[in-house]
């Protein structure tokens, strides 16, 4: 086999064998090194699955486990239909950022929502319009309507979701979008689930109201301590039932 990334050692395998774990690391540390010398930096795109079974003398399996890897790391991305490619730079840093933000404790994320969030609702009371406040209105009044679990977690997090919208400040509604991620793996829908009783459903609503009042009065002092008091009262509970 010609060519100077064949893998040397590697045992041939015959179709429909199965091709040992270490060679589909190999092949992995390869291409990282390939993609951190800037091989393919001019065209940003890999050579396709085919040729590089071919290079590395491995089933076309391999090879796609390997770059699977990789993708999931966030150096790579691929488009259907048309091939694997090289991430630029922001695009690396970014998915590596998100990477490691899903395994956040819940600890870090209740800290940084207390941050975020109670700016957002004072904000939300300065730029908010007639609509934004009809909606936010609406959203807790189903809130309020919902005794179980499931309704009541989807109004609530419609009623956070919609206070950002009012907030009418797009990078603060981004940091919400990667909280959201982050709050909606299982763990978190487990801590949820466990902390949720109907006292505490009628805390939250309460609070929530009190914000809400704020909002309408156009009070963004006092939007911001409603949501810092709520906030307070969701992170002990949720804590608790880490």
């Amino acid at each position: 086999m010609s060519g100077s990334h064949v893998l040397s050692g590697a045992k041939m395998v015959h179709k429909g064998e199965a091709m040992p774990k270490r060679v589909s690391t190999d092949v992995e540390m390869s291409l990282r090194k390939r993609i951190e010398s800037g091989e393919w930096s001019e065209s940003l795109r890999l050579p396709n699955e085919r040729h590089l079974a071919n290079e590395y003398g491995v089933a076309r399996n391999t090879v796609r486990a390997a770059i699977e890897r990789i993708c999931a790391g966030g150096a790579l991305r691929r488009e259907v239909g048309r091939g694997t490619f090289l991430r630029r730079d922001a695009e690396v840093d970014f998915a590596g950022i998100m990477h490691r933000l899903l395994g956040v404790s819940p600890a870090d994320t209740i800290a940084v929502r207390q941050v975020v969030e109670p700016k957002a609702a004072a904000f939300a009371a300065a730029n908010a319009n007639l609509a934004d406040l009809e909606a936010i209105v609406a959203a807790h009044q189903a809130a309020v309507d919902a005794l179980e679990f499931e309704p009541f977690e989807q109004c609530d997090s419609a009623f956070h979701d919609l206070i950002f919208v009012a907030s009418r400040n797009e990078l603060l509604a981004g940091l919400h979008a990667i909280l959201r991620l982050i709050r909606n793996q299982d763990q978190w829908l487990g801590m949820k689930r466990r902390s949720f009783t109907a006292d505490r459903r009628s805390g939250y609503c309460a609070q929530h109201a009190a914000i809400v009042q704020a909002l309408l009065r156009r009070d963004a002092e006092a939007a911001e301590k409603g949501m810092h008091a709520h906030l307070d009262s969701v992170g002990r509970n949720l804590l608790c039932a880490a």
